[in-house]
């Protein structure tokens, strides 16, 4: 099965290095996958734009290569990058696909204010921490504005809070992020 990258995917540019190094390392994607320990399916995202790899996974794929996680994500600030993807990601494990696509609009309106040296790396990262509490909040709150009554079963309710929960969850863990972010800067001042 091909990867083919669309003209309009999220991460184009590493899809593309990705396919290159892959290809210049004559090594299959079940290969590289086996090496980083991905399922093949992983690397077809990989190499489609549709997805980036996270921290170990990320580091491992660079070993394999030779090359530093900087170079293999083609970006000055790797990190950012990696809390948008985790962003996204997190839309899509609580809501789905539609609210993955939204944020991943959002912060691609965004790219131009993160990548013009507007704001520093650490307040990209905190930049991007209340985005994710943003998108987060703001469809939990949809769905419960938004869902007719006659559709608020007991089951709707137990999702809804279920999806609460995880929303909450992702609001502390951004909060705790940008707390420790806060402590290392004022320890390294």
């Amino acid at each position: 099965m091909a990867a083919t990258i669309k003209d309009d995917a999220p991460y184009k540019d590493f899809a593309l290095r990705l396919q290159k190094l892959r290809k210049d390392a004559k090594m299959t994607r079940a290969e590289l996958g086996e090496k980083i320990g991905v399922a093949g399916r992983s690397i077809i995202n990989y190499e489609n734009g549709e997805r980036i790899p996270f921290g170990d996974t990320c580091v491992k794929m660079a070993q394999v290569f030779g090359i530093s996680t900087d170079e293999l994500l083609g970006v000055e600030n790797p990190e950012v990058e990696m809390a948008k993807a985790r962003a996204i990601d997190e839309m899509g494990r609580i809501y789905g696909s539609t609210a993955a696509n939204s944020a991943q609009a959002y912060l691609d309106g965004t790219n131009a204010l993160l990548a013009g040296g507007t704001l520093s790396a650490e307040d990209q990262l905190d930049f991007i921490a209340v985005m994710r509490k943003v998108l987060v909040d703001a469809e939990i709150r949809a769905k419960e504005k938004f869902t007719p009554n006659k559709f608020r079963t007991p089951e709707w309710k137990m999702r809804t809070e279920g999806m609460r929960k995880a929303a909450d969850d992702a609001m502390r863990a951004s909060d705790a992020e940008q707390a420790e972010r806060s402590d290392l800067s004022e320890e390294n001042a």
